[in-house]
């Protein structure tokens, strides 16, 4: 989710912007390059190769690169443990991950630490039955992509669906109203099908501080408007908001550990710090109540 690169919607506006989208330019670079530079060491980013290829065939190749993150599909126990699909015990709850990078867990190292893997715990243990996981997000997904992900998540048959989205939006020079309003009809969608929906809304860029300034504050002030349009346009389809910018966004300053290695995306603690925040509404909505105590949330290693 390389969610800088779109900055070049202020060419027109003013001269005095260009060295802004040439900063852009090289922060969207430097974080790529540390995006994968971080995916080599730890294993999970593959060159494919290319049989009786060219050096400058296979450089192509590399480009194409295939990321493997922790998977997470599984069904998960009251207590944490995961169960396997066929856990004769009883029926589970069926969970859906939609969006974009930050849905699959971007960053992490480990299953447990994965957003729909910890969200599955936490209801599990809050409604003592099992809790099956399903995800169908895609790194550099925008909003627009939610129609597709909607059809193969309802094959799924989900009572209950969580999406994270909105970066490459901003990366894509996406205009905030039609983000938001491809949001609120993809939760409408959900709701007119009695399906609970929560959705975590774009968080605030400003903390991040891989991105330079005054880049960050240009990029933190749109990342807002964002979030408080996809806000407004969930609560009036029916689903249930949750202010990542305002609740989680300020914990992650001056707190290095909680990013991942490329310095933009979350590390697992980051992710956990956000899910104590996303699985009590994802208890809520299903409830249809108000959110309940954060802190049961259950430990990363669990």
């Amino acid at each position: 989710m390389a969610a800088v690169a779109g900055l070049s919607v202020l060419a027109g506006l003013s001269s005095a912007l260009v060295g802004l989208i040439g900063q852009a330019w090289t922060t969207t670079r430097s974080i790529e390059k540390a995006a994968l530079a971080a995916a080599l060491a730890d294993g999970t980013l593959v060159p494919p190769p290319v049989p009786g290829a060219t050096v400058a065939q296979q450089q192509v190749a590399d480009h194409l690169v295939h990321v493997r993150l922790p998977q997470g599909a599984d069904v998960y126990r009251p207590d944490g443990s995961a169960a396997g699909d066929d856990d004769p015990f009883e029926p589970p709850l069926t969970l859906v991950m939609l969006g974009d990078s930050t849905s699959v867990g971007y960053g992490v190292r480990t299953a447990d630490e994965l957003p729909g893997v910890i969200i599955a715990r936490g209801l599990a243990a809050h409604l003592d039955r099992p809790v099956r996981l399903r995800s169908h997000g895609l790194t550099g997904a925008r909003t627009a992509d939610l129609p597709r992900q909607l059809e193969l998540c309802f094959a799924d048959r989900p009572d209950i669906v969580v999406i994270l989205i909105g970066g490459n939006d901003l990366r894509d020079r996406v205009p905030p109203w039609r983000s938001a309003a491809q949001l609120g009809q993809a939760a409408a969608t959900l709701t007119g099908r009695g399906i609970p929906v929560v959705v975590g809304t774009c968080p605030d860029f400003g903390v991040i501080t891989a991105i330079p300034q005054p880049l960050r504050s240009v990029l933190s002030t749109w990342s807002l408007r964002l979030a408080a349009m996809q806000e407004r346009a969930v609560d009036a389809a029916g689903g249930r908001p949750v202010a990542l910018a305002r609740l989680v966004s300020p914990q992650f300053v001056g707190q290095p550990d909680l990013f991942a290695a490329d310095r933009f995306h979350p590390s697992g603690a980051g992710y956990g710090r956000a899910m104590q925040v996303l699985v009590p509404a994802a208890i809520a909505e299903l409830a249809d109540l108000d959110p309940p105590d954060a802190g049961f949330v259950r430990p990363l290693s669990a």
